[in-house]
């Protein structure tokens, strides 16, 4: 794999060409030859999904829930190096998100807890809260004000003092002013959930397939389906949620997706004694700390990796490991005791304004993306499928009003 420098570990559109046999990767679409799921069929075209991590894994399950013919294309037929599902950290964080995903976080946070029951399959979610600590006190107003909201909201947040703090987090920094703490939130496994997503699909007629994607094919300004090696593949609907593969899937189809690819870091210490601990942020920090079932540290929160190009891919760097490893020491003085095991990376699509584009693209019709999570998608994903596959099937979706995919209609470049 051939390594490039990248300032602030980010490319920006256009990404690189793959080569050969590194496409995403379609299958079949034919209409009417497999059995539909169970649900209320609506009137839902023939619908292709390109990428089978997490977010497209979940769209799949709830469209085909809803009775339609659903074919999702991924080239390694679920979550793979360096995809962002495969690389993220697994938190399942509702407080201190974007006003306009508020909605959905309420919702998929009241389903985390029986996902599994309803996927008849781990998600290996554990409930153990989010704890994000302020050290300045004038850091202290703005959260509160902020907790204030996301009450309003319906977001189970509250605020705490040094005293629950420790009582929460035990072995915490000294002199900790306060904090807020979301009791629900906790952590998940998220290949393990795109897996779980991908079989409940495959249980209401979703099918799979692993083979690459050459171009979407458009006529007369409207997606007619896919070219698989060579081969073309008719769909009414095409939905792009392949991170930041999805630029160059977006390409072929006359357009320039207003995303960019980050590189994230991840670093996993030796196991420890198990102790009582929630995933640990930071206010004006950049750090998320949680300790795994096995008494691991799974350290992270956004710190940058290299990425390189050509394919698509990236690298840790010893600037980003040594800064992310000396703050979560300095937050959590017991993580000094352990070792760094292992550290890895993931490309995740980054929006403009750091929120997700959902939903139709204005031209060419039949064109729909789910993308530029920026680093927090997981934890919505149970609410994303399901108001995408409502908005998909005509229904109105208010939740996604305000991350519309028409709000990027400005900087797409469509060619005829």
């Amino acid at each position: 794999m051939r390594r490039g420098g990248v300032p602030r570990g980010r490319v920006l559109f256009p990404l690189p060409r793959h080569r050969s046999g590194h496409g995403f990767a379609p299958g079949r679409a034919a209409r009417g030859d497999r059995r539909r799921g169970g649900g209320a069929c609506l009137d839902v075209p023939d619908t292709v999904i390109v990428g089978g991590g997490v977010i497209g894994s979940s769209i799949a399950y709830h469209l085909a829930r809803l009775g339609a013919a659903v074919t999702v294309y991924d080239p390694a037929g679920g979550p793979d190096s360096p995809s962002a599902t495969w690389a993220s950290a697994g938190g399942v964080r509702s407080q201190n998100r974007d006003p306009r995903e508020w909605a959905l976080t309420v919702e998929a946070a009241g389903r985390w807890p029986t996902l599994a029951e309803e996927l008849e399959a781990p998600t290996g979610f554990r409930r153990e809260g989010q704890l994000r600590v302020v050290e300045r006190a004038s850091d202290l107003p703005p959260v509160e004000e902020r907790v204030r909201h996301e009450r309003a909201a319906g977001i189970d947040v509250h605020m705490v003092g040094p005293a629950e703090m420790a009582e929460l987090a035990p072995g915490l920094i000294e002199g900790l002013v306060g904090g807020s703490y979301t009791p629900g939130d906790g952590q998940a496994d998220p290949p393990a959930t795109a897996r779980a997503f991908a079989g409940a699909a495959r249980r209401h007629g979703a099918s799979f397939h692993i083979e690459p994607v050459d171009t979407i094919e458009v006529r007369d300004g409207a997606v007619q389906g896919i070219v698989a090696r060579g081969r073309s593949v008719p769909a009414g609907l095409v939905v792009l949620a392949a991170g930041a593969w999805s630029v160059e899937m977006a390409s072929s189809a006359g357009l320039r997706l207003p995303i960019e690819a980050i590189a994230l870091q991840m670093l996993l210490t030796d196991p420890g004694p198990p102790a009582r601990l929630p995933t640990v942020t930071a206010e004006g920090a950049v750090l998320s700390l949680k300790q795994l079932e096995g008494g691991e540290l799974l350290v992270g929160g956004g710190w940058p990796a290299a990425v390189d190009r050509d394919p698509l891919a990236c690298h840790v760097t010893d600037q980003s490991r040594d800064g992310n490893w000396a703050l979560a020491a300095r937050i959590y003085p017991a993580a000094a005791e352990r070792r760094i095991a292992r550290s890895w990376c993931g490309v995740e699509s980054r929006s403009l304004d750091g929120v997700p584009l959902l939903g139709p693209l204005e031209r060419p019709r039949g064109l729909w993306v789910a993308v530029g999570f920026s680093g927090h998608g997981f934890q919505l994903s149970p609410a994303i499928g399901r108001a995408l596959a409502d908005q998909l099937a005509g229904k109105s979706v208010p939740a996604l009003d305000g991350l519309s995919a028409a709000r990027a209609a400005g900087e797409t470049e469509a060619r005829t």
